[in-house]
């Protein structure tokens, strides 16, 4: 049932018209069983394609045509066919696409979407400045690790809206697990994965081994206290 299910299509659900990248990087493994790999590859490339200056990941896009959420839209030239739209509340997009690629490289053996260039700049290129966005516009230094939005609902929505995915003056910094761990995550898959020179290599592993021992000092303490998340 679950094959049948994702062979119908890449979106979250009938409900919904966008791929999403959170949602991609969970059924992805799957996908590259019962999909065309070209068509996998395709919907990763396009990711990319809005991929933002500063190194940001979408969470998700929609035919143009489709695009009648009250999202704050915005276009590129690599892919006019699409509206892509960020929840600014979350911190989980980047390293979702990072993990994803990992899936689709593991799971269909085609490690040449790395090579791939989009805009003149190299999916692995890309792949380490989305990793670049998230410490250079989510770490907080005082502790040492990636913060988001305090969210709820299937924890992409902040309670201080009734829409609640757009970070502004009235949202509650955090940090918790989950953001933390899906970056860990990320950067094993990215050194796994990526042609890294020796330097390269040893400073994302680095980084890799103090995020994972800050995060276990300081979330074995909360836990001790019932508690899952700093509020900065």
């Amino acid at each position: 049932m679950a094959e049948k299910l994702i062979e119908s299509g890449f979106t979250a659900g009938d409900g919904y018209g966008e791929v999403w990248i959170r949602d991609f990087n969970t059924f992805i493994d799957l996908s590259c069983k019962v999909n065309d790999k070209a068509i996998i590859k395709k919907h990763l490339i396009t990711f990319f394609q809005f991929q933002q200056p500063d190194g940001g990941i979408l969470d998700g896009y929609v035919p143009v045509k489709n695009g009648n959420v009250p999202y704050n839209y915005y276009h590129s030239k690599l892919a006019p066919n699409y509206a892509g739209h960020k929840n600014t509340v979350e911190t989980d997009q980047e390293t979702s696409l990072i993990q994803a690629v990992a899936k689709y490289i593991k799971g269909t053996g085609d490690k040449t979407i790395l090579t791939e260039t989009i805009d003149g700049v190299t999916v692995q290129k890309r792949l380490e400045q989305a990793m670049d966005f998230l410490l250079k516009q989510r770490f907080e230094k005082k502790y040492g690790l990636l913060w988001g939005a305090t969210t709820a609902d299937w924890g992409d929505v902040q309670p201080e809206h009734d829409w609640g995915v757009v970070l502004d003056s009235n949202s509650h910094r955090t940090i918790d697990i989950y953001d933390n761990a899906m970056f860990v995550i990320a950067i094993n898959d990215f050194v796994n994965m990526a042609s890294l020179s020796a330097k390269d290599q040893q400073y994302w592993k680095g980084l890799k081994a103090v995020l994972k021992k800050i995060s276990e000092n300081i979330f074995g303490t909360l836990s001790s206290r019932n508690l899952s998340r700093i509020f900065i």
